[in-house]
């Protein structure tokens, strides 16, 4: 229902690119050129500075762009009532998941939500904690689901479900390191670990400085951007030690290909988190996040 051109003039705005517009919305891009002079011609200004190739947003843009986003919203809102009136659920969510949370907990969720919401067009957006809480802050997506101990003061953060950290090694590794260690055994241990930005390494490098440990004083052979990746490293290799989401290593302790190792005094607890802009709650993310509350005794 709402104005289309709003939504073209939204997405060149962020993209700062008639052609990014173009494939995102999935029309012409002489047509994109054509919103976008009917808006400047509705309201008698120019909304862009074009040199060259490149674009920028005038005065008038931003303004329009900030009026723009919070009409956009309201529309999703008023479709959501409407159509709750009826008890249907249509339209798109737009979710985004830190690393962790989109490979180990959403998928039974995500295939579950689909099965009673049929009319709901879904779409995940992955990333670690900060890349997620970025695309809320840009409007890129309705509804985050971050780990990790950092937040930020303009984003609200729901807890929803609980995880815990453990260190892991090879089983069968030559590396000597006994069923349980002592935070400061970790000075003297050749470690992989996430990358700077990411929930696991924000609630790790909390954990050690409890212990008044440095993560510089470590050492951190690799950091890499996935659990996956950290798994598979450990798995062709004797000499390192992972930390990881207890949740992402439920096959390879069953098979035995890994062995977790206790870290004494050492608890590294965290929350899985919805986040959402302050005061910009999404209708169907209310939605979600309820199903998903209802049904966290299955994750």
């Amino acid at each position: 229902m709402s104005d289309f051109r709003l939504k073209v003039f939204q997405s060149v705005a962020k993209n700062l690119s008639f052609t990014k517009a173009s494939q995102e919305l999935f029309v012409s891009q002489p047509a994109i050129t054509k919103h976008i002079q009917e808006l400047e011609a509705a309201y008698q200004t120019r909304l862009f500075d074009r040199q060259g190739s490149r674009i920028s947003l005038t005065d008038s843009g931003k303004l329009l762009l900030e009026h723009c986003e919070r009409i956009l919203e309201d529309y999703k809102r008023l479709e959501y009532e409407m159509h709750l009136l009826h008890n249907e659920y249509t339209g798109g969510l737009k979710l985004g998941a830190s690393t962790t949370i989109a490979q180990y907990v959403l998928p039974p969720l995500l295939a579950s939500f689909i099965g009673k919401f049929p009319q709901v067009n879904l779409s995940l957006l992955n990333g670690n904690s900060r890349e997620i809480e970025a695309a809320l802050q840009e409007h890129r997506i309705d509804l985050g689901f971050v780990e990790g101990v950092f937040r930020l003061p303009n984003i609200k953060y729901t807890t929803f479900l609980e995880d815990e950290l453990v260190a892991v090694v090879r089983t069968g590794s030559r590396l000597t390191v006994g069923e349980e260690i002592t935070p400061e055994e970790l000075l003297h241990l050749p470690l992989v670990l996430r990358e700077r930005g990411s929930g696991t390494l924000d609630v790790f490098e909390r954990a050690l400085q409890q212990h008044n440990i440095k993560l510089s004083s470590l050492q951190v052979l690799m950091y890499l951007g996935s659990t996956e990746s950290i798994k598979l490293f450990l798995e062709h290799t004797d000499c390192l030690v992972g930390i990881v989401s207890i949740r992402s290593i439920t096959r390879e302790l069953y098979s035995g290909q890994l062995r977790v190792v206790e870290i004494k005094g050492m608890p590294m607890l965290r929350d899985f988190s919805f986040a959402q802009p302050q005061g910009q709650e999404s209708g169907l993310a209310q939605v979600f996040m309820q199903f998903a509350m209802h049904n966290n005794n299955k994750l």
